[in-house]
């Protein structure tokens, strides 16, 4: 297996498929009994598994053994090598016919992210981090300069930040952690927060954050299993 260009854009391409057989279609068009709800009061639907499945047949053929996906819900996480897998990050979205959802991916190797791949399947934008780098679909881009503080403020981060931000625009979540990346990537925001995140979303939004230089209030940016469950806010210096 060799990760590269041509990698990348296969990858896209089968993303792409699911995207128009699938998450189109299928968007704010849900049968009743096609939603759940999980333990943790989380939305699945039938589709968030049909595709989780679609992904891991997909890695698991071109040479990923180790995969922690989010509804299968895999036991691996104590192996030093592994793919995340995070078919719909924003259920709700996807549920209530909102175009900001995202697939979410990222192979973790030795406490590093090897790749993360974050894709909008409405807009087909395909965006992904490797070697110290990000691209856009398939073209190195630059971290944004933010002129001012833009994103949205719970309880929680507003104790945080009272001596970090004096002033912000304030922008509300997408619902959907990758989206709200995709917007800090794009330059729409400057900060946002993760409550209660899994390594499937955390560690894709990570290594995308991490490379555009956002702090963070976590003591390390290293991509281990402290930050599960952890209220953890990124933020971009001005």
């Amino acid at each position: 297996m060799i990760i590269n260009k041509i990698f990348f854009l296969e990858i896209h391409s089968y993303l792409k498929k699911i995207a128009i057989d699938i998450i189109i279609p299928k968007i704010g068009k849900l049968k009743e009994e096609e939603v759940s709800t999980k333990i943790d009061n989380s939305k699945v639907t039938s589709y968030d598994v049909i595709i989780e499945n679609e992904l891991i047949n997909y890695f698991k053929n071109i040479g990923f053994k180790n995969i922690i996906s989010e509804e299968g819900n895999s036991d691996l996480i104590k192996k030093n090598e592994y793919l995340t897998v995070d078919p719909i990050d924003g259920t709700r979205n996807f549920i209530n016919g909102i175009n900001k959802v995202a697939i979410m991916l990222s192979f973790i190797k030795s406490t590093q992210c090897e790749f993360a791949i974050i894709y909008d399947p409405i807009n087909d934008v395909f965006y992904h981090t490797h070697n110290n780098s990000i691209f856009k679909n398939h073209n190195q881009i630059k971290p944004q300069n933010y002129n001012n503080q833009i994103g949205y403020l719970g309880e929680h981060a507003k104790i945080y930040f009272k001596n970090i931000i004096t002033s912000y625009t304030e922008k509300i979540r997408s619902r959907s952690i990758g989206y709200d990346v995709i917007e800090a990537i794009e330059g729409e925001r400057s900060f946002l927060t993760v409550y209660g995140s899994k390594i499937w979303d955390l560690f894709p939004a990570m290594s995308f954050l991490k490379l555009l230089n956002f702090e963070t209030n976590l003591p390390n940016m290293e991509f281990d299993y402290s930050k599960l469950e952890k209220k953890i806010i990124f933020y971009a210096n001005l």
